[in-house]
C-alpha cells in the first residue's frame, strides 16, 4: 500500500511540475500579445489606412491574393453591406431562391458569410461575382454564385429559424497582398511583410518595437495572437490551405476540375469551424454557377 501511495504522491508531482512548467512558458507568449493588443488600441485610424495602403502598393506590379480583413468592432447594417463581404447578417438572394433545406437532423443550414470576388489572378469569368456560403454538417458546404448582383434583384431570404445566436453582420475589408513568385501563394506572415516593404517598421515604431505583432493586430484587429495562422485569416486566390488531403473537386455539370476561388478560417464572430479548421471554396471557370466548399480541420 505505501508503494502504491509512495508512486501516486510522485506521479503528482511529475504532473504539477509540468504543469507549472507549461505555465511559464505560456507567460512571455501572453505578455506579448497583451502588449501589441494594448498598442493597437493606441494606433490612429491615419496609420492604420497608411499601413494597409503600403502592403498594397506593394502588391501592385507582382503576384498577389486579396486579405479578407475583419475588423469585430465595424460591425454593419446588414441591409448596407447586401451587395458587399460581409460576415454574419443576411445573404444576398435573387428571385427563386429558398433557404438551403435542413440537415436530415433537422438543423437549417447557417449562413456564415459572402464574398464578393475581385481578385485578377482568378480570371475574367470571376470578377464581380458574389458567392454567398451556408455551413451546413458535412463534409461538402453549400455556396451560391450570383454573377451581377444588384439591389433591383435582391429578395428577402430568411432561414427557418433565426440561428442562436446570431451572428453580427460585420464587413470584410479586401486588401491585395504581394505573395512570393515561388512556392505556394498565401498570404505571407505580419513578420515577413515587415521585412519586405521597408516603410513599415519605421511607421509602426513609434507604437510598438514588435513590428510584426502590431501589423497582426491591424490586419486582424484584437485577434488574440501576435502572428496569423493559417486558420485565423480569409483570402481570395493563391493556392488553398490545405490541411489534410487536396479536395479534387469536379463540377456537376461537365465533370472538369473546379480553380480555387477563396479559403476562410475561424472569422466568424462567435463561431469556430472546426479544430483549427479552414473552409476552401472551388468554382467551374466553365459554369460559375457551380461552387463547392469544403471544411478541413487538425
Amino acid at each position: 500500500m505505501a508503494t502504491i501511495l509512495t508512486f501516486l504522491g510522485w506521479t503528482l508531482v511529475v504532473i504539477l511540475g509540468l504543469a507549472g512548467l507549461f505555465v511559464l512558458a505560456c507567460i512571455p507568449h501572453n505578455l506579448r500579445i497583451r502588449r501589441v493588443r494594448r498598442a493597437y488600441r493606441a494606433v490612429p485610424k491615419e496609420i492604420t489606412d497608411r499601413a494597409l495602403r503600403l502592403i498594397e502598393e506593394a502588391a501592385r506590379d507582382g503576384p498577389s491574393v486579396t486579405f479578407l480583413r475583419l475588423d469585430e468592432e465595424l460591425q454593419c447594417d446588414p441591409r448596407d453591406a447586401l451587395l458587399e463581404s460581409h460576415v454574419g447578417g443576411v445573404p444576398y438572394a435573387e428571385a427563386g431562391d429558398t433557404w438551403p433545406a435542413s440537415t436530415p437532423e433537422g438543423e437549417p443550414p447557417k449562413f456564415l458569410l459572402q464574398v464578393h470576388l475581385d481578385e485578377p489572378s482568378l480570371g475574367a469569368v470571376w470578377q464581380g461575382r458574389l458567392l454567398t456560403f451556408f455551413l451546413i454538417f458535412d463534409y461538402e458546404q453549400i455556396v451560391r454564385s450570383y454573377a451581377t448582383p444588384s439591389l433591383d434583384r435582391y429578395v428577402p431570404l430568411g432561414p427557418p429559424e433565426p440561428p442562436e445566436p446570431a451572428i453580427p453582420c460585420v464587413r470584410l475589408t479586401h486588401v491585395r497582398m504581394p505573395v512570393e513568385s515561388t512556392g505556394d501563394r498565401v498570404p505571407p506572415s505580419p513578420l515577413r511583410l515587415c521585412q519586405t516593404i521597408p516603410a513599415i517598421p519605421p511607421l509602426l515604431s513609434r507604437y510598438s518595437s514588435d513590428h510584426g505583432g502590431l501589423l497582426t493586430q491591424i490586419l486582424r484587429p484584437n485577434v488574440y495572437s501576435y502572428n496569423l495562422e493559417h486558420w485565423q485569416v480569409a483570402y481570395l486566390g493563391g493556392d488553398p490551405t490545405l490541411i489534410q488531403n487536396p479536395h479534387d473537386p469536379k463540377c456537376d455539370e461537365c465533370g472538369k476540375p473546379m480553380r480555387f476561388l477563396f479559403v476562410f478560417g475561424d472569422v466568424i464572430p462567435g463561431l469556430q469551424l472546426a479544430d483549427a479548421g479552414v473552409c476552401c471554396v472551388y468554382g467551374c471557370d466553365e459554369h460559375p454557377h457551380c461552387c463547392k466548399g469544403f471544411i478541413d480541420s487538425h
